[in-house]
């Protein structure tokens, strides 16, 4: 088992076949191996925002609220939300990605969101990513996902997100230009 793949990112590269995933950062929240869970940090839900979830669950929202993004975590348990959050709150169930960013599907967070006491940042996902062990590896040696080192400025980055994935190829030192999409074994 390689746990280096623990918290950092995964950036899709052309070659990946699934447009669900194309042009996507995700963030690798667990590793194992069973099983490889991760967040996709630069693709909002159209049409739901922080205020949605909290009027759902009764909470009251504040204006700071009414236009924040929901993140889509993924195409798997899409009922289910998880917030990635700064470090100096912990939550019933949080799991630390690293010193600075846990990760947590409690209640609590929401409601002291709610209460204008939330953590310094965060970060609401409904649905998570998932592989199989021997899948992820596959992808891996396909060269269909890039690591990168984490970088929490990236993840809570909310100013160009549509330009998040152009970013992070940018960081990560891979010239867009000479990517190619296709694939194969000589």
């Amino acid at each position: 088992m390689n746990d280096t793949y623990f918290g950092q990112l995964l950036i899709s590269m052309p070659n990946l076949i699934d447009p669900f995933f194309q042009k996507t950062v995700i963030l690798i929240c667990e590793f194992s191996e069973k099983a490889i869970m991760g967040l996709i940090v630069n693709k909002p839900v159209q049409n739901i925002k922080v205020s949605n979830i909290l009027k759902n669950i009764k909470l009251n929202v504040n204006d700071k609220l009414v236009n924040q993004d929901v993140f889509i975590g993924g195409p798997v348990h899409t009922g289910q939300g998880f917030i990635l959050h700064s470090s100096e709150c912990k939550y019933e169930g949080s799991e630390t990605i690293n010193k600075n960013l846990r990760l947590t599907t409690s209640l609590k967070i929401l409601e002291d969101i709610s209460k204008n006491k939330p953590p310094k940042f965060y970060k609401v996902f409904l649905g998570c990513s998932v592989w199989g062990y021997k899948q992820f590896n596959n992808e891996m040696l396909e060269n269909s996902w890039h690591l990168m080192n984490n970088s929490n400025e990236i993840i809570f980055q909310n100013n160009n997100i549509n330009k998040l994935w152009e970013i992070c190829v940018e960081k990560s030192g891979i010239v867009k230009e000479k990517l190619n999409p296709y694939h194969g074994n000589a």
